[in-house]
């Protein structure tokens, strides 16, 4: 037993304590040979912890499932959405990655608030992100243009009657549509400029608009119609004129 105290002191340094002490040396001479300075090396180790997956995870999640339950159709009105989704997951890696740590550690103790609530916004966001994809899937607009059928008399002239048909899934609270009108002759008449016509859902004559122009857009209340939804047109054009109509936007909204 005698020939190990004097190893001991060598490895306390000068600072009495057990034996311990020299083999928490030793610990750490080792790790300094086998991976660089163990400073950096404990700090690389504190940054990529365990502690900071959760949020990260919880972030990736949340983005998941935004993007299943995201509504199908125009994308350009859900860009925010994914501008909030990609920012939220970006600024979470960065806290699971260090970067954030770090910049808490150089700017000091008035810092150390950072990490935390960097973790907490980027849940935050992703969270909006998720409400706001349910909500425009529930109340949205939704184009059905690709899906509206028009039946018509032929040939249309004044007074002519044709219908509009969609299906209103995912049921919303009105129908907007914009009907072009064009001429059926167009080297042997002019009668656009002159053309008008009245709308109405068909079983309602309380919901109507007149006196509508080509590419005019009017927006009819649905009252609860589910299934296919028939909107029924009138022409009012110059005596002798053929008319041609499509339909240039159809859809739903509440």
């Amino acid at each position: 037993m005698s020939g190990d105290r004097p190893h001991a002191r060598d490895v306390t340094v000068g600072v009495d304590g057990e034996r311990s002490l020299g083999f928490g040396y030793v610990h750490l001479l080792n790790l300094s040979l086998v991976g660089g300075d163990w400073r950096e090396v404990a700090g690389q180790v504190r940054r990529w912890s365990g502690w900071n997956w959760p949020q990260f995870l919880l972030v990736l999640g949340l983005d998941a499932v935004a993007l299943f339950i995201a509504p199908d159709g125009d994308t350009g009105r859900l860009g925010w959405l994914y501008a909030v989704m990609a920012v939220a997951l970006l600024l979470s890696f960065c806290r699971v990655a260090g970067v954030v740590g770090a910049l808490a550690e150089r700017a000091g103790k008035g810092m150390a608030y950072l990490p935390p609530t960097l973790s907490l916004g980027c849940v935050l966001l992703a969270f909006l992100a998720v409400v706001g994809m349910r909500y425009y899937a529930d109340h949205g607009e939704v184009d059905v243009t690709g899906r509206a059928r028009i039946t018509a008399e032929e040939p249309l002239t004044d007074g002519g009657l044709l219908t509009v048909t969609v299906r209103n899934e995912p049921a919303r609270d009105r129908v907007r549509l914009a009907l072009v009108l064009a001429d059926a002759v167009p080297g042997a008449q002019s009668c656009v400029p002159a053309t008008t016509y009245d709308a109405r859902l068909r079983g309602s004559g309380a919901r109507r608009v007149e006196g509508v122009r080509s590419e005019e857009a009017f927006s009819l209340p649905l009252g609860g119609i589910r299934g296919d939804v028939h909107v029924e047109v009138v022409l009012h054009t110059d005596t002798g004129c053929r008319m041609g109509v499509r339909v240039a936007d159809a859809a739903l909204h509440d």
